[in-house]
């Protein structure tokens, strides 16, 4: 039995309060010790900065800034971020680069050199993009993002050893470690990865000033370059290049003449530069998914270092006008057409959030399909059914400039049952290795005239929709394109839901000798299986029971099997099958038909004679004039 002592619980009870008060007693001179200690050292911090002028001499001339006016405006949270990693992967790539071996990028091995033996003009990857990040100093952003995460002090002095170091080798804007010293994109990046290093700095008990002097003596030149008009261009690198200077201006706000010199010149020119990137519709003009999102985000950033009187309703409007097209070009399965110069994009939570949580987006999230969008102003269509199969058609004719731009005019995507049946290729890198291939009308499903490529870029040439109409059951949309020289390029696609696309394709000039014969390439998604291949015919499969026939309805036509490959990851390539259809002459006419058991009415029996389109729909027989 257990007996309960109330005696000996009271005793025990007055005794523990006694030894808390005796605790708290000794301990409360202790914790009186530590916090004067710590405002002894936050008033002597604070005096060291007072006392410290930075010297900072963009285009020769001196200005003279508060460095503590500066330690109360940087904030390393508010630096635009560079590094796309979570914290446990830039752990990994940050242990590794204490080692002397540098991540550069994630697509590229690490590259072990001492920083004793850096000369900033290695290439071990003979590659433009590694370059590039090299010169940007974008390893020294992961060391930042290292110690913001999980204060190691290892991290930060490493990163100040690689800044002095690369201060060292170019102290004038005539010294070159290789063509991306003094490019763009480097030295917008290495702006704000300098900036993060003096903000991490700046939290130091004892801030190193000397380093943080050397540091904005530096960045004079950064400075200097950025805001030079001969290296500004409309483009998304001259747009990285005003957020590193609108971000340097909000910390330098004190110094009115430092900021006058800064901030309303590169306002002026940003803007400009936003709204011509922008068409009316919200597009990027980059002719790329992955684009159209980062300048989203990028433009998204600089706003919010721009005072909201200088910003023009008008474009603001302009801006939330992006969030459409996220929605014109989203698949049903949530992902993005592999468009340009794009890799693998997804509409998540992320996503939507970087979008404003926009309640349409949301909804997508959430499982509403979208309609069918076609747009005669960003010349892309997007057509789609609204039942389970959730089939989807893409088709782009949208030519602005030769930025990040493929040929790939009238070359369209299709997705049915889940399944990529017909797919665009990605980009590879900016290197000579694979991407002439994976730019040219050869790797898009698209038109080729005689065999041969075509140049964007030249006076008169345009890529746009011409035409539009839709039924229950039909959609068709026609466009042209004069990419080939003296040569205009048609195409009318109709999909007939949900499974069937018929192509008819030709050619037109004033000089019909020119036209010896016309080609249509189809690349099919990574996931098919097998193909069969005879002269007017070829059967691909997919898994779950899905197979594409494709079908050529035109006299002495010929189609055959292609060596291709896609690229949706960076510095990665996977082989595809591709199929050629050819034929001598000016025009193709061909049938895409995707059959599967999943289908609850699918088109079937289709047939093209005579100028018209025969086929069937739950035991109904329908034509439709070509």
């Amino acid at each position: 039995m257990f007996n309960f002592n109330c005696t000996s619980t009271f005793k025990f009870d007055v005794k523990k309060k006694t030894m808390k008060k005796i605790y708290y007693i000794l301990l409360t001179p202790l914790i009186l010790l530590i916090s004067c200690n710590k405002n002894v050292t936050d008033n002597t911090k604070i005096e060291k900065l007072k006392d410290t002028s930075i010297e900072i001499e963009p285009d020769s001339t001196s200005y003279s800034l508060s460095l503590y006016d500066i330690s109360k405006k940087i904030n390393f949270k508010e630096i635009p971020r560079t590094v796309p990693y979570d914290s446990i992967k830039n752990k990994r790539f940050a242990d590794l680069i204490l080692k002397d071996s540098i991540v550069v990028l994630h697509s590229f091995k690490p590259y072990y050199i001492p920083i004793e033996k850096i000369t900033w003009s290695e290439n071990p990857e003979n590659n433009n993009t590694w370059q590039n990040y090299y010169e940007a100093l974008f390893f020294v952003s992961i060391l930042n993002h290292g110690y913001q995460d999980y204060g190691i002090e290892a991290y930060h002095e490493k990163a100040k050893k690689y800044i002095l170091n690369y201060i060292e080798k170019h102290p004038s804007l005539e010294e070159k470690t290789s063509d991306y010293t003094w490019y763009d994109h480097a030295v917008a990046f290495r702006t704000l990865h300098m900036l993060q290093t003096v903000a991490n700095d700046l939290e130091q008990d004892d801030p190193d000033t000397k380093f943080i002097k050397k540091v904005f003596n530096s960045l004079s030149l950064n400075v200097t370059f950025m805001m030079d008009p001969k290296n500004y261009r409309i483009h998304n690198h001259s747009l990285m290049m005003d957020r590193s200077l609108l971000y340097l201006a909000k910390i330098t706000k004190s110094d009115s003449l430092f900021y006058d010199k800064i901030y309303y010149p590169t306002v002026t020119r940003t803007i400009e530069n936003m709204d011509k990137v922008i068409d009316p519709t919200g597009l990027a003009r980059e002719h790329s998914t992955t684009y159209h999102i980062f300048d989203h985000n990028l433009n998204k950033t600089i706003l919010t270092f721009i005072e909201e009187d200088d910003i023009n309703p008008a474009f603001q409007l302009k801006i939330l006008r992006k969030n459409d097209v996220l929605l014109q070009l989203v698949k049903p399965d949530l992902t993005f057409p592999i468009w340009g110069d794009s890799q693998i994009e997804v509409l998540n939570n992320q996503r939507a959030e970087e979008f404003g949580n926009d309640q349409r987006i949301l909804d997508v999230l959430a499982g509403k399909r979208l309609p069918s969008i076609v747009n005669f102003e960003n010349n892309i269509a997007t057509l789609r059914t609204q039942k389970n199969d959730s089939s989807y058609v893409a088709l782009f004719a949208n030519f602005y400039s030769r930025v990040h731009k493929h040929n790939d005019d009238l070359s369209f995507v299709f997705q049915t049952l889940g399944m990529d049946i017909l797919t665009d290729q990605g980009y590879y890198g900016y290197e000579k290795e694979h991407r002439p291939f994976l730019m040219s009308v050869f790797a898009h499903n698209s038109i080729a005239i005689n065999n041969e490529d075509y140049w964007p870029g030249k006076k008169g040439q345009y890529s746009k929709l011409t035409g539009y109409s839709k039924s229950d059951a039909v959609e068709i949309i026609s466009g042209e394109h004069t990419m080939y020289d003296s040569i205009t390029v048609k195409r009318k696609l109709y999909f007939i839901k949900p499974n069937v696309i018929v192509l008819q394709d030709w050619a037109e000039s004033k000089y019909p000798n020119l036209i010896k014969n016309i080609s249509q390439q189809f690349n099919f998604g990574e996931k098919a299986t097998d193909i069969q291949v005879s002269e007017n015919n070829a059967i691909i499969t997919f898994p779950k029971n899905i197979s594409a026939i494709v079908k050529s309805f035109s006299n002495d036509d010929k189609i055959t099997l292609e060596k291709s490959y896609r690229s949706r990851i960076q510095y990665s390539i996977t082989p595809i099958y591709q199929i050629k259809v050819q034929k001598p002459g000016n025009k193709l006419t061909t049938v895409i038909e995707v059959q599967s058991s999943a289908y609850k009415y699918p088109v079937s029996n289709i047939n093209i004679q005579e100028g018209e389109i025969e086929y069937t729909i739950k035991g109904k027989k329908y034509n439709l004039t070509l």
